[in-house]
């Protein structure tokens, strides 16, 4: 009965899922799918049935509904000390790139793809607002705690709102990935 339960448990390799995260092991987990309303508690339950994860890989991700439930996980990723990481397969965007550079070393493998653009309220773009605007701190301010200094996150922010609208994406080249310091390896 016992080995019922475990195989059961263990479908396609994985112990548990919590949302998009689905665990691999005691120190790792996996992240597939697009982040709901509610993914700072997904991923606070994570932390706290989980807590010796180190490492997150990303499958392909589509982005964040809800950009402060996103911040918010990625705070807890980041304070956790847990390390990012993109598969050569590895998709994401949006807001799953910033959930990514959380990270506290972020690497990946050459064929994955980062995408970004600029935001919107479902009103509003971040193009709507002139550089230096209030609405765009909380992602510089966002970008300078997941390591960058002020002048490097104000670099990476204009860059992304640039980039795309928000109705489309743009997936970085080597050259920017280097560039706008995605990896820290």
């Amino acid at each position: 009965m016992l080995l019922i339960f475990f195989i059961a448990c263990s479908k396609n390799g994985y112990e548990d899922r919590y949302g998009p995260f689905y665990i691999e092991n005691d120190t790792s987990v996996f992240m597939d799918g697009d982040m709901s309303n509610n993914v700072d508690n997904k991923f606070e339950n994570l932390i706290e049935d989980y807590p010796n994860i180190t490492l997150m890989t990303f499958g392909n991700c589509p982005g964040s509904r809800n950009d402060e439930s996103m911040i918010r996980a990625a705070n807890l990723l980041r304070n956790n000390g847990i390390n990012t990481h993109l598969h050569a397969s590895s998709i994401i965007e949006s807001g799953a790139v910033d959930f990514y550079l959380a990270g506290n070393q972020r690497t990946r493998e050459a064929g994955s793809k980062i995408g970004v653009h600029a935001w919107s309220d479902g009103n509003k773009s971040s193009a709507d607002y002139p550089v230096g605007h209030a609405e765009h701190q909380l992602y510089i301010e966002y970008y300078t705690f997941c390591g960058f200094t002020v002048e490097e996150a104000e670099k990476l922010y204009y860059f992304i709102n640039n980039s795309a609208t928000p109705d489309d994406i743009y997936y970085m080249t080597e050259e920017e990935i280097e560039e706008y310091q995605i990896t820290t390896f």
